[in-house]
């Protein structure tokens, strides 16, 4: 699965790390993961998460140590690079997380593990697969933020024991990114909390970073088959339902033209059209919320 990525973002999260190393914050790796996810810009789900879950626990070990800035500038440069090199899909296509892949890049950046060491290759590899075991106790589709938390939570405790660190988790936290995941599992992810702004709102409809575009018969061209890469492109939106229009999951709630092609995006559930954040004629790209559909009856959390 191809994704661009985009350098900015990797600079705006180091940033973030540095930052919170010089101003000696001390804070859960939890709250550390979601400070990263956080930044704006960053889509839903991305391989920047490969970077994010060695970056957060190499900024805290750093502040937890109280190492030179220069250090942790030196290691978050081992992770991007090392990250960069885990592509999009892996979870899928290879069967190997990448959050899972972050902790093991962790712990082998500050030990400075190589392919020829002993016991930190050893310990490597295995918290990686402990990491993974716990990931794979739930079903997919994936979710970056789920992968994330789960594979932070499994593999601090093992940090702790084998490098005498004193990280600190929140074991249950609130995920506040639900809305924005149309694929979300919701009551079978143990991090799902619907609460009061899923009752106002809803599910979101999400601009993914590609989609393949809507077939037209009087186009006979190959381009027709390749996915429109929405991450390096804007479209113009046109809505199809309206505010207080009852929809079924599935159903296209609005369309979007980009480059001569059109786009559709559907109801993540069935419920009602409540909002519209981006309006008929206006401009979007990949990442943006157009609007949300809150479910109905049973569905709602």
């Amino acid at each position: 699965m191809y994704f661009e990525l985009k350098q900015e973002l990797f600079d705006r999260l180091r940033e973030i790390c540095m930052e919170t190393r010089r101003a000696e914050e001390s804070m859960s790796v939890t709250r550390m993961l979601t400070r990263l996810m956080d930044l704006e810009g960053l889509p839903m789900h991305c391989p920047y998460h490969h970077f994010i879950v060695p970056a957060a626990l190499l900024t805290q070990s750093a502040v937890f140590e109280k190492r030179d800035v220069s250090e942790l500038s030196a290691w978050l440069d081992l992770a991007e690079e090392r990250a960069k090199t885990v592509p999009a899909g892996f979870c899928g296509e290879c069967g190997t997380c990448g959050s899972a892949v972050g902790v093991g890049m962790f712990l082998s950046i500050y030990t400075g593990a190589t392919p020829k060491s002993v016991e930190n290759w050893q310990q490597a590899n295995e918290i990686t697969g402990i990491c993974l075991q716990k990931i794979a106790a739930y079903p997919g589709p994936r979710c970056c933020k789920r992968t994330s938390f789960l594979a932070v939570n499994e593999g601090v405790p093992y940090l702790n024991e084998k490098l005498g660190l004193e990280f600190t988790i929140e074991t249950d936290p609130s995920c506040t990114y639900h809305n924005r995941n149309a694929e979300c599992l919701e009551g079978e992810c143990p991090f799902y909390e619907g609460g009061e702004a899923m009752r106002d709102t809803g599910r979101a409809i999400i601009v993914e970073a590609e989609k393949m575009p809507k077939k037209d018969p009087a186009k006979i061209c190959k381009c027709m088959n390749e996915p429109v890469k929405l991450e390096s492109k804007k479209g113009t939106l046109f809505w199809v339902k309206q505010t207080g229009d009852a929809v079924k999951k599935g159903d296209v709630v609005c369309e979007g033209e980009v480059e001569k092609k059109t786009v559709e995006f559907l109801a993540p559930c069935d419920g009602v059209l409540t909002q519209q954040c981006v309006g008929d004629g206006e401009v979007f790209t990949a990442g943006d919320i157009l609007g949300y559909v809150r479910p109905c009856g049973s569905e709602l959390p």
